[in-house]
């Protein structure tokens, strides 16, 4: 591993592929290494976050996944490659190698829930801050990689909500069909800072790593209003770090569940967490005792669960709503099998999100021409799709359905307020005749492409 100063060049830029698997290199050493050795621990990473290929790598996967919003300063991944990347990157480089690098102020976004009232508060760095986090999220990953529980699926390599479905459904044909479905009343924004730190050190003794998670954790909330607020417990969604940070706090959760003399597997308890979204399924109920060991988990780690929303519930009596997907239990629809099977489909939830984006896609938009709008329906449609179809686990044909008969009113509506008379012939059956003549997404079909691939 180089421990050199290095300076980024034009050159370097050109070639993001080869710094791509520099780091892989680098991150493949560090996972081998913690796997193999219980107590190890990162020493000398902060060197490594700085070098040219960590920096260019860092940049192009924040462009592609977390470009989105931008921070105090004004500026977006288009802005910074009209003044110079380069000149950019260098910048950052000097910062980190002379340690005079501080963190801006993290711009507050509320983003409305369900719930009328209700907001969902986002911390969006800026670019510069995304970038160097990113660098560290790279560096300190793998270690963690290596400790993380397989009952455990969010924002993990490899791993997706789909997989998490899976595993739900496994333990439920297994007779894990008694489930504990617990809501953490907003628990990126309530992390303890001191308890969260004492688990990085587990892994990581790089005091320039954890002087950066510092810098991030307490760095000011800039509010709607213009004025700062500081920042005292919690780690603002939206940021690059804030993912992995959350899962290693939850993580100690996660060991106490799946430890082999624990209560949990004792009493034959399994889980799925998806970061702050976690089941507890159990092949029976849920005694008093085991409730009140939840409770006080909970209240050590300093979190908070919502009464309201935290349910125990049976498969069979009641739905599962998890990750935007409905378990049911319903009878089988063969008349010599009287016995029921899980049906797992796309919430009405879901699907009502789905219909609000379609409403606002449709509204005043009369300039807009059939080419058009179909650009804009295909990514949104296999987006969805992509997310939903599951093979041999989801049933989204009667979903599809819907769906599609929604689409075709709009559709027609949009049509109709265009006053056209070469749209008429086209209005009698919208969503086909887009499909036929213009490319539209057949969701059918591509849905069916999906649930038959070995991808899956």
């Amino acid at each position: 591993m180089e421990n050199r100063t290095t300076c980024i060049d034009e050159n370097l830029l050109a070639r993001p592929s080869e710094k791509e698997e520099r780091v892989r290199v680098l991150q493949r050493k560090l996972y081998v290494r913690a796997k193999r050795e219980k107590g190890f621990k990162g020493y000398s990473l902060y060197d490594k976050i700085y070098q040219d290929y960590f920096l260019v790598t860092a940049y192009h996967r924040v462009k592609s996944n977390y470009s989105k919003g931008v921070g105090v300063d004004g500026q977006s991944c288009t802005s910074i490659e009209e003044s110079g990347l380069e000149a950019f990157l260098q910048e950052i480089q000097q910062a980190l190698q002379t340690r005079s690098y501080r963190s801006s102020a993290v711009r507050q976004v509320l983003i409305p829930k369900a719930a009328r009232g209700e907001y969902r508060k986002l911390g969006i760095p800026t670019i510069r801050d995304r970038v160097v986090q990113m660098a560290v999220k790279m560096a300190i990953e793998p270690l963690w990689e290596a400790d993380f529980s397989e009952t455990s699926y969010g924002f993990r390599p490899k791993r997706s909500a789909k997989d998490a479905i899976k595993q739900v459904k496994n333990n439920i044909y297994a007779g894990h069909k008694f489930i504990y479905d617990a809501d953490l009343s907003n628990y990126f924004d309530t992390i303890p800072h001191g308890k969260l730190f004492k688990l990085l050190k587990h892994r990581v003794t790089d005091r320039g790593i954890l002087n950066l998670l510092q810098q991030w954790l307490t760095a000011p909330v800039e509010l709607p209003d213009g004025t700062l607020q500081s920042n005292k417990e919690g780690t603002p969604q939206g940021g690059v770090i804030s993912p992995l940070l959350s899962n290693i706090y939850l993580h100690a959760f996660d060991k106490i569940v799946n430890h082999p003399k624990g209560k949990f597997v004792r009493s034959g308890i399994r889980m799925v967490r998806y970061a702050d979204d976690w089941l507890l399924m159990g092949k029976w109920y849920f005694n008093a005792e085991i409730l009140r060991y939840i409770d006080q988990i909970m209240i050590n780690m300093g979190l908070r669960l919502n009464k309201e929303k935290t349910r125990l519930l049976h498969i069979n009596k009641s739905s599962l709503f998890f990750l935007g997907f409905e378990f049911r239990s319903i009878p089988s629809k063969f008349a010599w099998n009287h016995r029921n099977y899980t049906n797992i489909r796309p919430s009405i939830k879901s699907r009502s999100k789905l219909f609000r984006v379609l409403k606002e896609l449709f509204r005043r938009r009369k300039h807009w021409t059939i080419p058009w709008i179909v650009w804009k329906l295909n990514p949104l449609l296999r987006g969805w799709l992509n997310y939903f179809s599951i093979s041999k686990v989801s049933h989204i044909w009667d979903t599809i359905r819907v769906i599609k008969e929604h689409l075709s009113y709009k559709l027609y509506k949009w049509m109709k307020g265009k006053g056209r008379k070469a749209h008429r012939k086209l209005r009698q059956r919208p969503y086909e005749n887009l499909v036929k003549f213009y490319g539209l997404l057949d969701m059918d079909k591509y849905a069916r492409m999906k649930t038959l691939s070995k991808a899956e």
